[in-house]
């Protein structure tokens, strides 16, 4: 809705990139000074000297995005993975604890237009983990793993946030 969202953590350490990488049931992410390990994969670390004022110390949004509750986690994935039918990576899944239940969702456009986005979501009263599996063949059999290296499946990273996403409203 025009206004860009940064998802951060607190790290007493900085340095030059986050290094992340998927060994087995592990992910790995840590900070280090150079992208020089071809096994993992690098985000730049960015030193931000100074916010726009609009988005300094910025917590609540007074526009929110709509809200639709789907049946289930299968559901959730039909809407999360319909970009790579265009050769585009999935949507990421947003979970936060609502009450005593999570909340698992992901931000789609119902058109073209960005201001048309919806959060769509379900819930559920177990702690996702790291991944959904899911094969178009077998849809309703869509799971949460730690894995990503069983063949005949795709994945869609699940990013659990300390607190309720800021642009949803239920």
């Amino acid at each position: 809705m025009g206004t860009p969202v940064f998802y951060y953590f607190d790290s007493g350490k900085i340095d030059e990139f986050l290094a992340y990488r998927i060994a087995g049931e592990l992910e790995e992410v840590q900070l280090v000074p150079s992208a020089s390990n071809a096994s993992y994969l690098y985000a730049p670390v960015i030193r931000v000297q100074k916010m726009p004022e609009p988005l300094a110390g910025k917590k609540e949004f007074n526009d929110k995005f709509m809200s639709v509750e789907v049946e289930n986690v299968p559901s959730l994935v039909k809407v999360g993975a319909y970009k790579t039918l265009f050769e585009e990576p999935p949507l990421p899944l947003f979970a936060f604890k609502n009450g005593s239940a999570w909340v698992i969702g992901t931000f789609a456009r119902i058109d073209d237009y960005e201001e048309a986005s919806i959060f769509f979501y379900t819930r559920s009263k177990d702690s996702p983990t790291g991944f959904v599996r899911y094969s178009y063949d077998k849809i309703t059999e869509s799971i949460f793993v730690r894995r990503t290296d069983e063949p005949g499946y795709h994945y869609i990273k699940v990013v659990k946030l300390a607190e309720p996403h800021p642009l949803v409203q239920f």
